[in-house]
């Protein structure tokens, strides 16, 4: 039977969505998708659909803009802002709120559809940019980045959008063009902001413009809308916030405002495990319409559960390389921005080729099947960690073997997070697409939340312990008094080496001496942030032996058509 209304195909894909039953691991697609009329590659492609694409990918390189900008350039903006001793929070609270905001937009679109999730967390996150442009404490940015990791978690989206416009087998590609544009370094401080105003305001146009996806999502079924609403699973989705946040939000003031074994904080951790035990437990006894699907996990230990493994730990080892890096870069060779910036470019490189490389290989013959991919991924984050381990201010271990070895590890991480994306939209069905998709950037966020915490713990306890002695034996020998220890690292923190010079005994060989004392103590630190984050990468390889491959699925199939689209290259077929 030949069908051409758009209208039509959208509702034959959600019928042939709802009737396809959880399918184990060892159970191919394949054969229920030989009459997919989208063809392989070109053949499959509209000027709608190339529009769709170009809106999605602007859309998602928005979604981590200022993020990635606030990661690279935490400290300077501490240092215009502050100083303060919590502007990790930067990080933290971002963060947290694209926890909550992930799955749940993914989880809805599915639902509801994705286009206004989309453009509204557009909206969000231009919200954010202009806050944070007109910012004038650190508190502010903390705000700011608290509702940009909300808006985010809309535009992520915009990974499960262009998955269901391309054949399951040019996921990869599609993918690793959007890791071409996500792995990249902008620094400086107010004209990053700028930019996210520009392209929030460019992603919302661009979505409204050229996106038209069916106006419901696969899950909706024959149900209205507001009946769909009235069927969620409110208690569970409240059960999953309250838990992340609790537990995050405990990770973030743990040691910092709060002692770990303070009753305040040990009562939070409680809370938060125990509404994460009674959220599984309603989810998988007792929910009507669990939110979280039971079919991504029923069958799956060695996919999409495995998957979720390596991403969370992963994610450890990811903010590594993309939140610390730059602050390596500021603490042992330069404390400019711009230098930063520059030294920055290696490893941005090396992100953006590695996700490329690897969504263009993924499935292409024996070597490059699903699980050798999440291999050769973690295992390059796992050895270059190790590297790092290795780098000092000076010497043949210093900039050139660093800019290297930065490479590397962003290549490893490129790889892998763009191999994940892929295995884990291969291992679900098309209406649980969103979900998933969204649920691996929920899982890596918490990751990367732990793994702040533990990266900047380890960085602060090194420093409180080793920079007064590390530089007093630099230094007084040399004739500054002890009682002045604690102003001249104070300023030599915070890069006012004009403030430094001119207190009362530094002289310019004293100046030398500390500042080299001072960056031996960073060193320290972060060679304990790069173990931790190269043994955190080893485990996800642990994992990733184990996993099973699903190359099978990357077939012809397509899960929906545009509404503004028509069906090329053959027929839809009703027994598809």
């Amino acid at each position: 039977m030949r069908i051409t209304d758009p209208h039509e195909i959208a509702m034959l894909e959600m019928a042939n969505s709802k009737s396809d039953t959880t399918y184990t691991e060892t159970t191919s697609r394949s054969s229920l998708e030989k009459t997919d009329p989208m063809g392989e590659g070109e053949e499959g492609m509209t000027r709608a659909k190339w529009l769709a694409l170009i809106a999605l990918g602007i859309g998602y390189t928005t979604a981590f803009q200022q993020g990635a900008c606030i990661g690279a350039i935490v400290k300077s903006i501490d240092e215009a802002l502050g100083p303060t001793t919590y502007y990790n929070w930067m990080l933290s609270a971002g963060t947290i709120t694209s926890t909550m905001s992930l799955p749940l937009a993914g989880g809805l679109s599915d639902i509801f559809g994705r286009r206004m999730f989309i453009i509204a967390g557009g909206f969000v996150s231009l919200l954010a940019a202009i806050i944070a442009l007109t910012a004038g404490s650190i508190p502010t940015m903390i705000a700011s980045a608290a509702v940009a990791g909300l808006g985010s978690g809309s535009q992520q989206l915009a990974l499960a959008a262009v998955s269901e416009l391309v054949p399951n087998n040019m996921r990869g590609r599609v993918q690793a063009c959007g890791a071409m544009v996500v792995y990249h370094g902008k620094y400086g401080f107010r004209i990053n902001f700028i930019v996210g105003v520009v392209l929030n305001t460019v992603s919302i146009a661009a979505a409204w413009i050229w996106y038209h996806p069916p106006s419901q999502g696969a899950k909706l079924g024959n149900r209205t809308k507001m009946q769909a609403f009235k069927d969620l699973d409110w208690t569970g989705v409240g059960l999953m916030n309250m838990g992340v946040i609790l537990i995050l939000v405990a990770i973030g003031i743990g040691g910092t405002a709060l002692p770990w074994a303070s009753p305040g904080l040990i009562a939070l951790v409680a809370i938060s495990i125990l509404s994460l035990i009674v959220f599984w437990l309603w989810e998988a006894k007792f929910a009507k319409n669990p939110f979280m699907a039971r079919e991504l996990f029923a069958g799956k230990a060695r996919t999409f559960t495995a998957f979720l493994l390596i991403d969370f730990v992963a994610g450890m080892g990811l903010y590594a390389a993309a939140a610390f890096w730059a602050q390596l870069v500021r603490g042992l060779w330069q404390g400019d921005p711009i230098k930063v910036g520059i030294l920055c470019i290696p490893g941005g490189i090396g992100g953006a080729i590695g996700g490329f490389a690897a969504g263009m290989l993924i499935g292409k013959g024996k070597i490059f099947k699903t699980h050798y991919c999440l291999i050769y991924g973690t295992l390059i984050m796992t050895i270059a960690n190790f590297l790092i381990t290795l780098i000092q201010p000076t010497g043949p271990y210093s900039i050139q073997f660093g800019m290297g070895i930065g490479f590397l590890s962003m290549l490893g991480t490129g790889w892998t997070t763009v191999a994940l994306i892929v295995c884990v939209q291969l291992s679900c069905s098309d209406e649980n697409l969103g979900l998933a998709t969204l649920l691996l950037g929920a899982v890596r966020a918490i990751g990367g939340s732990v793994a702040v915490t533990i990266y900047t713990s380890l960085l602060n306890n090194t420093f409180t312990k080793q920079a007064g002695p590390t530089i007093g034996k630099a230094v007084v020998p040399l004739g500054y008094p002890e009682s002045g220890l604690a102003k001249l690292i104070f300023e030599l923190t915070n890069e006012n080496i004009s403030a430094a010079a001119v207190l009362p005994g530094v002289t310019p060989k004293i100046l030398a001496a500390a500042r080299q004392g001072l960056r031996a103590t960073w060193t320290v630190g972060f060679h304990k942030v790069y173990f931790c984050a190269a043994s955190f990468a080893a485990m996800a390889l642990v994992v990733a032996l184990f996993t099973q491959d699903v190359s099978e699925n990357m077939t012809s199939h397509v899960a929906v058509l545009l509404e503004n689209e028509k069906a090329v290259g053959g027929d839809v077929e009703s027994g598809k």
